[in-house]
């Protein structure tokens, strides 16, 4: 019995280690780029993506996993998610890019729907690319629901990001849904 209690609290011991690493790792994020502000003087679409990915990725770990470590463990993926993200396109790019997705989630074909997006601003920069393709064909699932994996495609400044996410809406809806990031 005395052997358990000493084994349980070790591995207690190890998860705290684990979790306050995570949430120094979340912090160093955020205060790397707390800093950074946009063109208007507000939080840039870094911070922001991070901000809001840390936000988002703590809810779903927590609801995930019921834990703490699933909170902290989800915070930090949705962070350095959401960083990324937020650093690549702006508002417009994003409207376009969730555009793209809902023609592309409904079209026939895996033929991808893409859009070039002029910058706002005078400079000299290229314009930014969007793109999303259906990887596969849509399903229906139990609850009515209809899925698809999707192939999003951003190219910006000559970098070309692709990630692919299975997107679903409810029956009778039009609203997509990431279900798998």
């Amino acid at each position: 019995m005395t052997a358990l209690i000493a084994q349980t609290t070790t591995v207690r011991m190890a998860g705290r280690k684990l979790a306050m690493q995570a949430v120094g790792i979340v912090a160093a994020l955020g205060l790397a780029t707390a800093c950074t502000t946009s063109e208007s003087g507000g939080p840039s679409n870094q911070a922001m993506g991070t901000f809001m990915g840390a936000a988002v990725g703590g809810a779903v770990g927590g609801l995930a996993f019921g834990s703490a470590g699933g909170v902290v463990g989800g915070a930090l993926v949705g962070a350095l998610a959401g960083n990324l993200v937020g650093r690549a396109l702006d508002n417009q790019e994003r409207a376009r890019l969730a555009q793209a997705t809902q023609n592309a989630f409904t079209a026939e074909t895996n033929q991808p729907t893409t859009y070039t997006v002029e910058p706002t601003t005078q400079t000299t920069a290229p314009p930014t690319v969007v793109a999303a393709k259906p990887v596969a064909p849509a399903t229906t699932r139990a609850d009515g629901s209809t899925c698809r994996p999707m192939e999003l495609t951003a190219t910006k400044n000559g970098q070309t990001t692709t990630e692919t996410t299975t997107f679903c809406k409810s029956a009778g809806s039009n609203e997509l849904k990431p279900v798998s990031v």
